[in-house]
């Protein structure tokens, strides 16, 4: 027989059963609370999932075909191709057509007829047949052009009596005396053939004669006293107005460097060269 406790009523002992359920309840209070202040993570559904997916899968698809298309030459990608094609390297047919040009012309435009009577016909003016020692028959064609042989700007003796220079000199000059200065270019007055080359010393020195067909007349100029070694030219050979035939000197009987220019006609006469040139030069 059990004895009641004196003062109140006893209270009921907790057995272990009871201990454990009340443990796992404060644990389940504990979980609850932390979840409470956690973000909650999504939760999929069937239906989401899936179209995610096919999304991705699509999305990955396109980007390898773009990088298909970038890095891999066209050639290679239709390499399986049947149907023959033009190469893409090969240069583009030109199929343009060219028209041939025409001129219209409108019906009020006469056009007038050439008059062939109204031209005159000349015939160019014969050679002159010109008998040279040494060369024979030589046929010389009229010259257009008549040229100083050098710079006449600054001259000596004149043509025509004068006191004689030197000893030995004439008191007769025939010729005219330009003073362009020691080794100044000398050129051929026209065109013609070189008939005298002559690099002796006479009184002439190294000098040089020339043929021309001046205006259908048979003119000679003669280049006295030129430098030694500056002979330019030689017999029988033709020249042009303005070509090089030697350099001014002073070589046989002469006072100081200079040109002396002589110049005769057919009959072997000589005239004064200075005012000649005045007459005929033409550049």
């Amino acid at each position: 027989m059990t004895h009641p406790q004196h003062g109140r009523r006893a209270a009921a002992r907790p057995t272990r059963r009871d201990a454990t359920a009340r443990s796992a309840a404060a644990a389940a209070s504990r979980t609850a609370a932390v979840s409470a202040d956690a973000p909650r993570a999504p939760r999929w559904t069937r239906s989401t999932a899936p179209s995610r997916s096919l999304m991705s899968i699509a999305t990955m698809s396109a980007v390898g075909g773009m990088l298909l298309a970038t890095s891999v030459p066209a050639l290679a990608v239709t390499a399986t191709d049947s149907e023959v094609r033009a190469s893409v390297y090969a240069p583009a047919e030109d199929t343009r057509s060219l028209r041939s040009q025409t001129l219209d012309v409108g019906s009020e435009v006469a056009l007038a007829p050439i008059d062939v009577e109204g031209w005159d016909v000349e015939a160019a003016p014969p050679p002159i047949e010109s008998q040279v020692a040494g060369l024979g028959e030589v046929a010389l064609i009229e010259t257009p052009r008549v040229v100083w042989p050098v710079d006449p700007s600054r001259t000596s003796d004149g043509f025509g009596p004068r006191i004689a220079p030197c000893a030995g000199c004439s008191t007769t000059h025939d010729g005219i005396d330009f003073n362009p200065g020691a080794g100044a270019p000398i050129v051929s007055i026209a065109d013609g053939v070189v008939v005298t080359a002559n690099t002796g010393d006479g009184g002439l020195g190294n000098y040089v004669e020339i043929q021309h067909n001046i205006g259908g007349e048979l003119i000679t100029s003669l280049y006295a006293h030129m430098a030694y070694g500056s002979m330019q030219v030689s017999v029988g050979q033709r020249v042009s107005a303005g070509q090089l035939v030697g350099a001014v000197g002073s070589t046989g009987q002469s006072t100081g460097p200079h040109l002396h220019l002589e110049m005769y006609g057919a009959d072997g006469v000589r005239f004064d060269g200075m005012a000649w040139l005045q007459a005929h030069v033409t550049g």
